[in-house]
């Protein structure tokens, strides 16, 4: 397991360095989490827009939000 995480410090590492070397950033990670602050009555409707759907208000978010992107993306 030590040399599990010693190539894998090794790794991230390397990659960092090599980011430096080509005057790049990192790239960065998403975990697919993120904090918004709305109006509460949109979010009584986003509840009740989620239900019609059968969907968690997480799930309809997310796919609003990728609808809205893939929309975007076609332009």
């Amino acid at each position: 397991m030590a040399e599990l995480e010693s190539n894998f410090k090794n790794s991230v590492n390397d990659y960092i360095q090599t980011c430096e070397d080509l005057n790049r950033k990192p790239q960065k990670t998403y975990k697919g989490s993120f904090n918004l602050r709305i109006d509460p009555q949109l979010h009584k409707n986003i509840y009740k827009q989620a239900l019609k759907e059968s969907l968690s208000i997480n799930a309809f978010i997310g796919k609003t939000l990728k609808d809205a992107v893939n929309k975007e993306s076609c332009y």
